[in-house]
């Protein structure tokens, strides 16, 4: 049985596109083919290592979501203002 591991975990438009589609093609829309490339490496890097010891990120509750944040991505760790979108760190 999955138990919550962190249930406050913040995280940027680039990261839960991936976390939830597991699709980056939306990357490409203001970036460069090579940059889109590196970013996603990176987002799915970050991925990778908040998934360590077998826990697994997924989407939580919209309502918690925040419109616009200045505090890093708890996942990718981007400074970049923006969005930050609830998810849920599973174990």
């Amino acid at each position: 049985m999955a138990t919550i591991v962190d249930d406050r975990v913040m995280v940027c438009d680039d990261c839960l596109m991936i976390i939830a589609n597991d699709d980056a093609t939306g990357l490409d829309h203001f970036l460069d083919e090579e940059s889109a490339a590196a970013r996603e490496r990176e987002v799915r890097h970050s991925i990778a290592a908040a998934q360590r010891n077998g826990n697994f990120l997924v989407v939580g509750d919209s309502e918690q979501d925040e419109a616009f944040s200045t505090s890093s991505c708890d996942c990718c760790h981007t400074n970049l203002a923006g969005s930050r979108h609830h998810c849920v760190l599973m174990g």
